[in-house]
């Protein structure tokens, strides 16, 4: 009986996550702090710096319009689009599938969707885009788009605003998928040395060679097996 593929899903670093989350929201706070208090200067002082040093003046002005837009980008980029975002994953016998917050399907990468590269390259290889040694790691596939093309797609389980514990896991176990269910792909050696997956074993293609030599060994074999017939027969 086939054993049953494994399902992986994703597990959130909460502590990082909400540590880092802490941190943009209390500079959110603070920089709300600092428009109250740059505000408060310039209404209270309006007149007297306009009259002795308009350059002041201007220059909180600016300083202000920077801090409003500072921290407007940080609440879009915290709140904006959250049911578009990723916060899940799950990584099983169909591909995987990509959940928002509220558990709602919004992405899915099956197998059977995975394509060949169009030139004589790796179909499945590793793409760091970052040169530090902790850089940021994606999978880079070939699917099919709306036209029909096919083109490279990225597999990235790096999320905005959420720091997993096992991205690592979840590419194997991706790729160990590929490996099961679509063997005709081709994964990079870099790839399947990083991710400590087992080569697919070469399958033997047999020439003329092999095949005279095979019937040679036969042969021999068949001749053996009659020569001892024939001495059980005078010895019996």
């Amino acid at each position: 009986m086939t054993e049953k593929f494994q399902t992986i899903e994703s597990k959130i670093n909460k502590p990082i996550t909400y540590f880092l989350m802490g941190i943009i929201w209390i500079a959110v706070i603070l920089i709300i702090g600092v428009i109250g208090v740059v505000f408060d200067l310039m209404y209270n002082n309006f007149r007297q710096y306009l009259e002795n040093d308009p350059g002041i003046f201007f220059t909180l002005l600016i300083a202000q319009l920077l801090l409003v837009f500072c921290c407007v980008a940080l609440i879009i980029s915290l709140t904006y689009r959250k049911k578009e975002k990723a916060r899940k994953v799950i990584v099983d016998e169909r591909g995987i599938t990509f959940y928002n917050n509220q558990n709602t399907i919004i992405e899915t990468i099956l197998y059977t969707d995975l394509q060949p590269a169009k030139n004589p390259s790796d179909d499945v290889y590793v793409r760091n885009t970052q040169t530090v040694k902790y850089g940021k790691t994606t999978l880079q596939i070939y699917q099919k788009n709306k036209t029909g093309e096919i083109v490279s797609s990225s597999v990235d389980f790096n999320f905005e605003l959420v720091i997993l514990r096992n991205p690592y896991d979840l590419y194997r176990h991706f790729l160990k998928g590929i490996q099961h269910f679509r063997p005709d792909l081709k994964i990079s050696l870099q790839t399947i040395e990083q991710y400590n997956l087992i080569s697919a074993p070469q399958k033997t293609e047999f020439g003329i060679f092999e095949y005279v030599m095979s019937a040679f060994f036969i042969m021999i074999a068949a001749g053996l097996i009659y020569v001892f017939i024939l001495l059980i027969k005078m010895f019996a």
